[in-house]
């Protein structure tokens, strides 16, 4: 009967250190903003994990020392054990008296339990359900939590001093902000939970989180596609270009399109100027390499809507503007410098007519083409690269497993091709 109390009591603290050892898993990699966003609803859970979060390190003690002292006991019930059971009575069958191996056996077996059902098992299982087990176990972990603070807080503040006295180390035990990391996790996971209702919000922002990668030259207006005047150019001139572009600035040039001073707004012109000089407002400058979010707070900070792109070789790259950086996160935002829809017709499966300006990406993505990685972002710009000429209209080109038909080009880019997939 004995035996029997000493393997129940065996098991109990097995499950005390999976307890241990899986809640520190899924502690550690928890969503706090879903945590946060209990402990405002006024869940239990939420305010007793959101506590834990104030000072995860000392939880974390917490954890660790639950996790010693059980599998030092769960060490003495399975010695005890093993010496008043069969093991004691294989050995003497045996007739085999080395203590060391016989200790060394022990520890082996005892060790491979407690790695599988103490260790391997729970870390997985909390892992995988992490958010749910945090919460179902939250009282459970506050109580043992409170049963430990004493123990947990001699054990952090001697470690602190430790570090801080002998190696230099500052340890931080307060938790920090919400990082990007968190908010992806939490958007990705509500996306999973409901695809449907939550589908755009979740792709919005995922865009916003992802827009210190963006790129201005990702979302500038080309140098081919910028309308400019001029410095010299007459009043009466500006006021024509104003009402055939239908645009409310426009960039001013001394000479050539790689010299920008500034621009105009349509509403300087009722100051009836003398010349273009008099209501010419300065354009900032700044380098295509500028992430998105770097010019949305120079333009917050200047008060700016409009910033003249240049390449790394100082001339013209394109003209960007405020809109054109917040299409990357809402995507399309009608403006003035946006021209009418592009051409995008499928003919037949493996026939299409498209404008030059697609980009691969988006056709990649779409039509599961295979358009390789290069230098090009349009279906122009790679026609081009590779053919190493502007085509002529009506003009046949064949590129890997894409036959391309020229149905309309400028002296600049082609304006629609029609497409056929030979492979």
């Amino acid at each position: 009967m004995t035996e029997l109390y000493t393997f129940i009591w065996i098991v109990v603290t097995l499950l005390l250190i999976g307890f241990f050892a899986g809640y520190e898993i899924a502690f550690v990699s928890a969503n706090r903003l879903s945590i946060e966003l209990k402990k405002k609803q006024g869940k239990k859970s939420g305010i007793i994990l959101s506590n834990f979060m104030e000072h995860p390190a000392r939880f974390i003690g917490t954890c660790l020392i639950g996790l010693n002292i059980f599998l030092v006991i769960y060490g003495l019930l399975v010695h005890e054990l093993m010496s008043k059971t069969i093991w004691t009575a294989l050995w003497t069958q045996l007739h085999f008296q080395n203590e060391y191996v016989k200790l060394g056996f022990d520890t082996l077996m005892s060790s491979l339990v407690v790695l599988v059902f103490g260790e391997f098992i729970p870390k997985a299982v909390f892992r995988a359900r992490g958010d749910t087990l945090l919460s179902f176990f939250a009282r459970v972990a506050n109580f043992f939590h409170g049963l430990f603070l004493p123990l947990t807080n001699f054990f952090v503040d001697v470690s602190q001093w430790i570090l801080k006295y002998m190696f230099n180390v500052r340890v931080n035990d307060r938790s920090d902000a919400f990082t990007k990391v968190d908010l992806e996790h939490f958007f990705q996971q509500t996306k999973e939970q409901d695809e449907e209702s939550q589908e755009l919000n979740t792709e919005l922002f995922e865009n916003a989180l992802s827009l210190p990668m963006v790129k201005i030259r990702q979302c500038l207006v080309p140098r081919t596609e910028i309308e400019a005047i001029d410095i010299n150019t007459s009043v009466e001139e500006a006021k024509k270009t104003f009402i055939s572009t239908q645009l409310s600035k426009l960039v001013v040039y001394d000479d050539n399109i790689d010299s920008i001073l500034g621009y105009i707004h349509q509403l300087d012109l009722f100051k009836k100027p003398a010349t273009i000089r008099e209501v010419l407002h300065p354009i900032m400058a700044v380098p295509e390499s500028m992430s998105a979010t770097d010019l949305i707070s120079k333009f917050t900070k200047d008060r700016k809507s409009i910033a003249w792109v240049v390449d790394e070789f100082g001339g013209t790259a394109g003209i960007v503007t405020m809109e054109d950086v917040l299409e990357e996160i809402f995507g399309e935002i009608q403006d003035e410098y946006d021209t009418e829809e592009l051409v995008e017709k499928q003919l037949a499966e493996d026939e299409f007519i498209l404008s030059g300006r697609m980009e691969l990406d988006y056709l990649n993505e779409k039509y599961d083409m295979k358009f390789p990685a290069s230098d090009s972002e349009t279906l122009s710009g790679y026609i081009i690269n590779e053919h190493e000429t502007i085509p002529k209209q009506k003009e046949t080109i064949i590129i890997g497993d894409y036959r391309f038909d020229i149905l309309n080009v400028s002296d600049t880019r082609i304006e629609s091709v029609k497409m056929k997939i030979l492979r």
